[in-house]
C-alpha cells in the first residue's frame, strides 16, 4: 500500500524557512550543472487565451533521490468566486521506487524560492562589501526577494524602494517590509529610479515590464543586478545593451534565452549564449563569477523546477522527522 504526506498551507508555512530555502536553491543549481539533476519537458496548456491555462514544470534530482513536479494553474474568473486566481501543487516522488513521498500546496514554496535565487545571485556575484541595495518592483515577488538578499549580504546599510507606477505603494510597502522582516537599516522610497540606480551596489528586480526599465548607463562599475522578472517571453526589465556591458550569468541557459532576460540581447547578438555562465558552475568552483571589483554583474533568474522540487524535499524529510502533515494511503 502506498502511503504519502500531505502538507497543507499553513503546514508549509510553518516549516519554511529563508534559510533552508536558501540552501535548497544553491544544491538545485549545483545538482543541475553536476549533472545529478535534470529538468523534463515543460507542458503548458490553454484553455482560454489570458483566461483559463495551466502548466507542469517537473525534473528529477539523483543528488537527493526525488523526481517531482509543480502543476500550476490560472483562472481568471476564479476572483469572482473568491477563489485565488493562481495555485500551485507540488508532488515529490522516491527516485529508486517511483511511489509517492509528498504533496503540498506551492504557493508559498514558489514566492520564497523565487527570492532565494535573487539571493544565491547577490551572495555569489556581488561585492561582499556592499552597503547599499534597490528592489524594484513590490508585489509578491518583493519581500521574498528583499529577506534572501539581506540574509546573505551582511553589510548592507541602505535599501532604496522603487514602485514603477506609485510612490505611495513603494512607501507603504517599505514601512510593511521593514516591520515584517525586521529590518534594522534605514528604508526609503524613492522616485527617481536614475539616481537610486546610480547610489546603488545591488539591484534586485521583480517586475513584469517588458520595455528595459533600468537604463544602462545608469549602472556604475561594481553593481551587481538579481533579475527575477523576466520569466515569459518578451519581457525585459534590463536596457538590453547593458547585457552586452556585463558579465552575465543565469539559473538555465536554454530557458533564459528563450524567455528571459537574455532573450533579447541574444536575439540582438548584443550577447552571445557562449557568454552566459549557469550559476551552478560557479556555485561548484567550475566557472569564475566577479573578477574584479569593477565588473557589472547580472544574474538572469527565470525559475527552475528543480527550485520547488528541492525546496519541497527539504519540507518533506522534515515533516517525516517531526510527525507533521497528514499521511494517507492509496
Amino acid at each position: 500500500m502506498q502511503k504519502f504526506i500531505i502538507l497543507n498551507q499553513d503546514e508549509v508555512r510553518s516549516m519554511i524557512h529563508m534559510e533552508n530555502v536558501l540552501s535548497a536553491v544553491e544544491k538545485a543549481y549545483s545538482f543541475k550543472c553536476d549533472q545529478q539533476a535534470e529538468l523534463f519537458p515543460l507542458v503548458c496548456h490553454t484553455f482560454e487565451e489570458g483566461k483559463a491555462e495551466f502548466d507542469i514544470k517537473s525534473g528529477g534530482a539523483d543528488g537527493a533521490g526525488v523526481f517531482g513536479m509543480k502543476l500550476v494553474s490560472f483562472f481568471l474568473a476564479n476572483s469572482e468566486k473568491g477563489l485565488p486566481r493562481l495555485t500551485g501543487t507540488i508532488l515529490i516522488f522516491d527516485r529508486q521506487t517511483g511511489m509517492l513521498k509528498g504533496m503540498m500546496d506551492g504557493g508559498r514554496i514558489t514566492n520564497m524560492r523565487t527570492g532565494a535565487a535573487g539571493g544565491v545571485g547577490c551572495k555569489a556575484l556581488a561585492r561582499p562589501e556592499s552597503e547599499t541595495l534597490l528592489l524594484v518592483g513590490t508585489g509578491a515577488q518583493g519581500a521574498p526577494l528583499l529577506e534572501a538578499a539581506l540574509s546573505v549580504m551582511e553589510n548592507i546599510k541602505r535599501i532604496f524602494v522603487y514602485n514603477a507606477h506609485s510612490f505611495e505603494r513603494a512607501a507603504a510597502f517599505a514601512a510593511d517590509v521593514k516591520e515584517q522582516l525586521g529590518i534594522t537599516c534605514e528604508i526609503t522610497a524613492v522616485d527617481d529610479l536614475e539616481v537610486a540606480c546610480g547610489r546603488s551596489d545591488i539591484i534586485l528586480t521583480a517586475t513584469p515590464c517588458r520595455d528595459g526599465l533600468i537604463q544602462a548607463d545608469w549602472i556604475r562599475p561594481g553593481t551587481h543586478l538579481s533579475c527575477i522578472g523576466s520569466d515569459m517571453e518578451g519581457k525585459q526589465e534590463l536596457e538590453i545593451s547593458l547585457l552586452g556591458k556585463a558579465k552575465v550569468f543565469c539559473d538555465d541557459l536554454a530557458q533564459v534565452i528563450a524567455v528571459g532576460e537574455c532573450e533579447k540581447a541574444v536575439k540582438q547578438g548584443i550577447l552571445l549564449p557562449s557568454e552566459i555562465t549557469e550559476i551552478g558552475d560557479v556555485l561548484l568552483g567550475r566557472a569564475p563569477g566577479r573578477q574584479s571589483a569593477e565588473e557589472i554583474t547580472i544574474f538572469d533568474s527565470t525559475g527552475i523546477g528543480l527550485q520547488d522540487l528541492m525546496v519541497a524535499s527539504v519540507l518533506i524529510e522534515e515533516a517525516e522527522e517531526k510527525g507533521i502533515g497528514t499521511v494517507m494511503k492509496l
